[in-house]
């Protein structure tokens, strides 16, 4: 998870930074990876770890900021917006991703290996209201920021891309447009 990283001030995130997780969750992380780390060297054992950064598509996470604005549109509800919008994310579509997952266990690498899997291009979330509003209703609060939340993730993708030379990165605003078309013509709200 990008959580390793917590807050930073240097961006773009790459792989080789000094690690400083801000909350449980993202010590979790760093904790599994030191351990990889050291089956690996101890016993041989060949380790990749990803760290994905802010994952959304079709069939997300109920948790998360894209499908929990989605719900609240169609409960027409409020929408909690953490920071007032003004932080960034580093979204990367699940297809993306899973591709870079295929591409990587193929690949059969060696040792111990950690990749960030994200789309260097972050986005501030207030842009990303603005897009949904003009086409959908949305009752938007805005809050202060979560003591537990990290202010901007922008990971560098250059490491992955020297692996997986075809590495693409899709079009954020098309990919969540359609997410959201998939999200009403399933009714995910409802379930």
């Amino acid at each position: 998870s990008s959580s390793v990283y917590g807050d930073s001030k240097k961006f773009p995130l790459k792989e080789n930074q000094i690690l400083n997780p801000k909350n449980i969750y993202g010590l979790s992380k760093k904790l599994n990876e030191q351990t990889a780390k050291l089956y690996s060297k101890c016993y041989n054992m060949n380790c990749t770890g990803l760290r994905f950064f802010t994952m959304y598509g079709e069939w997300g996470r109920p948790d998360m900021f894209m499908f929990k604005l989605f719900k609240s549109s169609s409960n027409n509800s409020l929408f909690y917006l953490n920071n007032y919008g003004n932080h960034k994310r580093d979204f990367t579509y699940i297809n993306d991703a899973t591709f870079a997952i295929y591409k990587l266990i193929k690949k059969n690498q060696k040792y111990h290996n950690i990749y960030n899997i994200c789309s260097d291009k972050p986005i501030k979330i207030s842009k990303i209201i603005d897009h949904y509003k003009k086409n959908n209703n949305a009752k938007i609060q805005l809050v202060k920021m979560h003591r537990a939340d990290v202010k901007d993730t922008h990971g560098s993708n250059r490491k992955i891309k020297k692996i997986i030379r075809n590495f693409k990165i899709s079009n954020f605003y098309n990919r969540f447009d359609q997410t959201l078309k998939w999200y009403k013509r399933n009714k995910i709200h409802k379930l």
